[in-house]
């Protein structure tokens, strides 16, 4: 998978009253195999939908969204299985893809499991891994995701995703709500990341500061609308 591009996206909701909100307008954007991109804006601008149209998660009501200028509006679950791994996506609230009732090792290796040739050891090295990089003690891996922090249960999300070294990643708010010391750790992952495998990230956000440490583009969207790309590494 070369790129990614969204061509002349608007999407639409309709509510129970049969009345119809308007979420995007008209976006496009190309994202590139190796290019680390940023999509910021306030909470409603549209963001996450974005995030989940990409991921094929949603279908738009208007335009396309093309893998490799492969349209991907009429990918049914077993197309999406076979690329799965060549992008991922981890959102803010980990609650739809975590299962609670499950220890962290059993969510974290169930994809590379069904992704990947990994045998048992090379699995759980590869987790040992990416918690350490991440400063989660290892001992999280046998605690039910039931009882862990919403930011926990978010580094987890990450981690199993990266386990998987995908092409492109998704990342819509993962630091929302981390402290300090939590965000830089997760920043510096996705940096080191990034630098060792080569990955392409969405980083959907709304803080500048960390989608210019993290991207070399930066698109701004105001109520569905792009409003204007800016090269924040170029003008600082």
């Amino acid at each position: 998978m070369d790129q990614l591009r969204v061509e002349h996206v608007t999407h639409r909701y309709e509510n129970d009253k049969g009345e119809v909100n308007t979420v995007l307008r008209d976006v496009s954007f190309t994202w590139l195999k190796g290019e680390s991109l940023a999509l910021m804006g306030e909470s409603g601008s549209g963001k996450s939908t974005l995030a989940r149209l990409c991921i094929g998660l949603e279908t738009p009501s208007e335009g396309q969204i093309l893998f490799d200028g492969e349209p991907t509006g009429g990918w049914k679950y077993r197309k999406w299985r076979a690329r799965r791994r060549e992008i991922q996506a981890v959102f803010q609230d980990a609650n739809g893809t975590l299962n609670p009732q499950r220890s962290v090792y059993q969510n974290m290796s169930e994809a590379l499991v069904n992704l990947t040739d990994m045998g048992k050891e090379e699995r759980k090295k590869t987790l040992l891994a990416l918690m350490a990089q991440t400063g989660l003690s290892p001992e999280l891996l046998k605690t039910p995701v039931r009882k862990l922090s919403g930011g926990e249960q978010r580094r987890i999300s990450l981690l199993r995703a990266l386990a998987l070294h995908p092409d492109f990643l998704v990342l819509d708010e993962v630091t929302s709500g981390l402290d300090l010391i939590s965000t830089d750790s997760v920043l510096t992952l996705l940096e080191e990341y990034r630098a060792r495998f080569g990955c392409s990230y969405l980083f959907i956000t709304h803080d500048w500061k960390q989608a210019s440490r993290l991207c070399s583009r930066v698109i701004m969207i105001e109520k569905g609308v792009f409003t204007k790309e800016a090269k924040e590494r170029e003008e600082t």
